[in-house]
């Protein structure tokens, strides 16, 4: 029932957790729905509220819930020269 939840959701993904000492997010996704150019756009609108300039994908992994994806992503700061 839990990933139906997910999936109805706009865009097929939610943020469900972070970790302020890693600068992490993550987010859970129904892979076969999932709008991921509106997630990346919430991963980084997350991470430059924050005040970092650059995202980093962590690779994606199984959820605990059947038929979802999560997905680590970290915020940081672009190298500028």
């Amino acid at each position: 029932m839990l990933s139906g939840c997910t999936a109805s959701k706009p865009g097929a993904f939610e943020r469900v957790d972070e970790d302020t000492s890693s600068n992490t997010v993550q987010y859970r996704f129904d892979p076969s729905k999932v709008n991921r150019d509106a997630m990346e756009i919430d991963v980084a609108k997350y991470c430059m509220d924050k005040g970092f300039d650059k995202v980093e994908n962590l690779p994606a992994q199984d959820s605990t819930i059947p038929g979802l994806k999560k997905t680590w992503y970290q915020c940081n700061y672009a190298v500028k020269s």
